[in-house]
């Protein structure tokens, strides 16, 4: 059984995020199974009993949609916040502004502690390493001071070394001649390890697992040694010196140099539990010092770590010279020039916000007033706050809005003129001959093409008896509605004459007296109008100023122009015009073929700007030449039509194209 898929509205337009997610959440199987999954596990979370299977599809429809559903999630969410480009400017100003400022604040701040801290390591070493002279120092003087056979040496060492014992309280010696001790206190060293060259030494050593400081000196076959155990006497006396608290000593952190160089730390669990107990009872920045210590039984270098914490001011007051504070001074230097940057910074902070407030504020205006547009709401404005760029563009928009809404308006007029001259058209067209005219003794074909919606031309065909046929060619000067005015008041009057004048040049002297009276005086009209009698085998003819007839001869296969003198009608109203018409008989034989026309059809021009012309018309009708019977005339029609299309090409017409052919049978 096949189910079809669940068919659900899309979200309208500009929907919330809200009305989004609602509807993908209450209204999609997706949603709904995601909402069910959340369901199942916050239940199973709460102690209520779940089917262990229900239970792991909802887990699994979770962690599918966690990795397929929440990147996109995120990515929609990203393109969202990023879409104003209000949001966009101040995101890359805090990449380009405050990320660089913390990354330098962190490095001033890490060149700072590092430099504190490596200052801190050294006075530590230093003090440690200037002890161990020291005590060379005294081993020297000591053994240079005494005698080896005196009965109360040990008295006499321990005078000379009472002022060190006040320092170090701990202090131990050993004096040694020949290999033999002489006098030893506490676990001194008796005997010289084969691999020191010469009987001196000072520094850290590392002896029988305890570390010491240990100053040696040597003359002839005996020697003395100094030791210092590195106990929390000794750091605490270490911590008045220098300020420097020690955390851990290398009792507690095993160090040891790797096979890299690199020095590796251990840290034993007791020995953590005493460094967290130091660690509570000091104050300040902690740091991992060392220095260097000589392995006594064997000769070898490593280190002896330190953990020391130190306070910040304290190291920069020790390191100021005399009585001057440099921490007050450095403090307050460094609080001024940070209030001061600050001041800069939050100025400079307000300024890129307020710019990108006046930027974006145009900007959101122009989407604004874009989506309004979009809409059809032509009549949006942007008001223009800044005489800038953005201000330029607003102008621009509402220039452009008003010329739209200019456009629209004159497109909606112009809609208006073109169905009101489609009408007209049609009224133009209904005037004219409807189908096909038939006539007894003649075939006829006719065509009339205005150049625009409605023209100046006008033929008709008028049934005046059985036997006799009234045709007439007009052509109004000039296009459209004027023209297309006149020629339906001609049509009227011709209506009414042809029933009162047999005589065309009569009928003729009528019109133009009638219409010179209520014409235009720069507007007339051409005409040429004949009478075929197919009983009495004659055609009576008149032209007023229009293009002459062209006659087709059977008998010859040649053409003439029948042009009787004629003036256009309504150029003049008084007798001028009867003067000049004339009015002609011509004999019909079987065969002859007449062409009326209007100028439209000898005046078509190319994109050359050349006419088609009269000579090239009556080589046309004489290349046609005998037509025989059938529908001859509608084929000469379709001819002309065909070979006038073809010499203008693609160029547009400029006047209005009307034919008449007739031909006697």
């Amino acid at each position: 059984m096949h189910f079809p898929p669940l068919a659900l509205p899309p979200p309208a337009a500009g929907a919330s995020p809200a009305a989004r997610a609602r509807l993908y959440l209450l209204q999609t199987w997706r949603g709904r199974s995601l909402l069910a999954s959340v369901a199942i596990v916050a239940l199973d979370a709460a102690g209520v009993t779940m089917p262990g299977l229900l239970t792991g599809l909802a887990v699994c429809r979770l962690v599918v949609f966690g990795a397929v559903g929440l990147p996109r999630l995120s990515r929609w969410a990203v393109r969202r916040l990023m879409w104003r480009i209000r949001t966009k400017m101040l995101v890359s100003y805090l990449f380009i502004a405050v990320v660089p400022l913390v990354l330098l604040t962190i490095f001033f701040l890490l060149v700072g502690f590092l430099g504190l801290s490596l200052t801190a390591s050294y006075m530590v070493s230093s003090q440690m390493e200037r002890t161990a002279q020291d005590l060379r120092t005294l081993a020297q003087a000591t053994l240079s001071s005494v005698r080896l056979d005196d009965p109360r040496l040990r008295q006499t060492i321990e005078e000379r070394l009472s002022p060190a014992r006040v320092l170090h309280p701990n202090l131990e010696w050993s004096l040694v001649r020949d290999g033999k001790p002489l006098v030893t206190r506490g676990a001194a060293p008796t005997r010289l390890p084969e691999w020191l060259p010469a009987a001196s030494f000072a520094g850290v050593a590392l002896d029988e697992q305890r570390e010491v400081l240990r100053g040696l000196w040597g003359q002839g076959s005996s020697f003395l040694v100094l030791d210092v155990p590195t106990d929390e006497g000794f750091f605490a006396r270490l911590e008045a010196a220098t300020g420097i608290t020690i955390i851990a000593s290398g009792k507690e952190l095993k160090t040891r140099r790797g096979a890299d160089g690199d020095i590796d730390v251990d840290v034993s669990p007791a020995a953590e539990r005493v460094i967290e107990s130091r660690a509570r009872r000091a104050a300040g920045v902690p740091f991992l010092s060392a220095v260097e210590r000589t392995v006594w039984d064997s000769g070898k270098k490593d280190f002896m770590g330190f953990l020391i914490r130190y306070k910040p001011a304290e190291q920069l007051r020790r390191l100021s010279p005399g009585s001057l504070d440099l921490s007050d001074v450095f403090v307050k230097g460094m609080a001024l020039v940070g209030g001061l940057f600050l001041v800069v910074y939050g100025g400079a902070l307000l300024v890129g916000a307020l710019l990108a407030r006046s930027i974006t504020r145009n900007i959101h205006a122009l989407s604004v007033g874009t989506e309004r547009l979009r809409q059809g709401d032509f009549s949006a404005t942007i008001p223009v706050r800044t005489r800038d760029q953005l201000g330029e563009l607003a102008e621009s928009f509402n220039m452009m809005a008003r010329g739209i809404e200019d456009l629209l308006r004159e497109q909606v007029e112009k809609q208006r003129l073109e169905e009101e001259l489609r009408i007209a058209r049609q009224i133009q067209m209904s005037l004219l001959p409807q189908g096909a005219v038939s006539h007894p003794g003649l075939r006829i074909a006719a065509l009339c093409l205005p150049a625009t919606e409605v023209g100046g031309d006008y033929y008709d065909l008028l049934p005046l008896s059985e036997s006799r046929l009234g045709v007439l060619v007009a052509d109004v000067s000039g296009k459209g509605t004027s023209a297309a005015l006149y020629m339906a008041e001609l049509k009227g009057l011709v209506l009414s004459l042809s029933r009162i004048h047999d005589s065309p040049a009569r009928l003729l002297g009528e019109a133009n007296r009638i219409l010179a009276a209520n014409m235009d005086p720069r507007a007339f009209v051409t005409m040429t109008y004949a009478i075929v009698d197919t009983a009495g085998r004659t055609m009576r003819y008149a032209r007023a100023g229009h293009s002459p007839i062209l006659q087709l001869e059977a008998a010859s296969g040649r053409t003439r122009m029948l042009s009787p003198a004629g003036l256009g009608l309504g150029m003049d109203a008084g007798d001028r015009f009867e003067e000049i018409l004339e009015e002609a008989v011509l004999p019909l034989r079987t065969g002859d073929v007449f062409l009326f026309f209007t100028d439209g059809l000898t005046e078509a021009m190319n994109e050359r700007s050349e006419l088609f012309g009269e000579s090239r018309l009556r080589e046309l009708m004489e290349s046609v030449g005998g037509t025989g019977d059938g529908t001859p005339v509608a084929e000469l029609k379709e001819r002309i039509l065909a070979e006038i299309r073809r010499f203008v090409g693609d160029a547009a017409p400029q006047d209005d194209l009307t034919l008449v052919i007739l031909k006697v049978v």
